[in-house]
């Protein structure tokens, strides 16, 4: 956009240079009848030129400095695309306008995609880009020999063959194939099919897995269980044979009495009868 109006500028400068070289050209030729007036000097003309000259590279580097400008500037682009769009289109657009523009693929995003009512298949695709990639874009889209339209995007952008869409019979009668409600999306697509096919092994794993915890934590209980009760058998068994053990010691103290076998002779016994030992029947007095 601005190199077009660099050029359109510039032949304005032209087309003006050479009205002012045609006026130029009339008053030369309207005082030639005059001897008396003095001629035109021929030296100004260089600086005339040199002037437009000036002016024009001027007007250039302005130009240029504008260009730089607006190209960091992110707009908005919109393209008409065939439809329908598969899931990951935003990813195919932003790589195959990198590769036809040479723009970088994360400043190329696809903001919206709009069915275009009407169109059948046609699908409006609203995008983000520096201004300069939004009118490269646009420009090749509507080229069906640009790198955009035969790059790999060009199913999206080269119109498709109906014969090829719309079979035929064998009596020669064509089928009509497209379905009711056009602008909805096609049941059935291969990324739905396997998203769901995915999703039912993972939840089928997690079943699975939730029953062997199950089973797991039903063994550590009973297992737990069992010990419990046999630590209490074996508490009390013991309990039993040490309190049995106990009673046989009491008991056998009881009935079993060493001075019964083993009597003891006191002396306070033998001392307490005076008459046998202070008066004895064979003391000599």
């Amino acid at each position: 956009m601005i190199t077009d109006r660099f050029y359109f500028l510039l032949i304005a400068l032209c087309l003006s240079h050479a009205y002012a070289d045609m006026t130029d050209k009339k008053k030369h030729h309207h005082h030639h009848h005059h001897k008396d007036e003095p001629a035109k000097n021929p030296s100004k003309e260089p600086a005339k030129e040199e002037q437009i000259l000036g002016k024009m590279k001027k007007l250039e580097t302005e130009l240029a400095k504008k260009e730089e400008a607006v190209k960091g500037v992110v707009t908005k682009g919109r393209i008409e695309v065939n439809g329908p769009l598969p899931a990951d289109f935003a990813q195919k657009f932003s790589a195959g306008t990198a590769t036809a523009t040479g723009a970088d693929p994360a400043e190329v995003k696809v903001v919206e995609t709009n069915p275009v009512s009407g169109g059948g298949d046609i699908v409006e695709v609203v995008f983000e880009a520096p201004a300069d990639v939004v009118k490269a874009v646009e420009d090749q889209a509507a080229d069906p020999d640009s790198k955009l339209a035969t790059g790999s995007l060009k199913e999206f952008l080269v119109a498709k063959d109906a014969s090829a869409e719309t079979p035929v019979q064998e009596k020669g009668i064509d089928v009509d194939t497209e379905m009711p409600y056009g602008e909805l999306e096609p049941f059935g697509r291969e990324d739905t099919a396997q998203e769901l096919t995915e999703s039912s092994i993972k939840e089928s794993d997690e079943m699975v897995d939730q029953l062997e915890r199950a089973e797991v934590a039903e063994e550590k209980r009973a297992v737990f269980r069992a010990l419990t009760r046999l630590r209490g058998a074996a508490i009390t068994s013991f309990d039993g044979v040490a309190r049995s053990q106990t009673g046989n010691i009491d008991e056998y103290n009881k009935t079993h009495k060493w001075r019964k076998t083993h009597p003891l002779h006191h002396l306070a016994d033998e001392e307490s009868d005076i008459s046998k030992w202070a008066f004895p029947d064979n003391a000599d007095f």
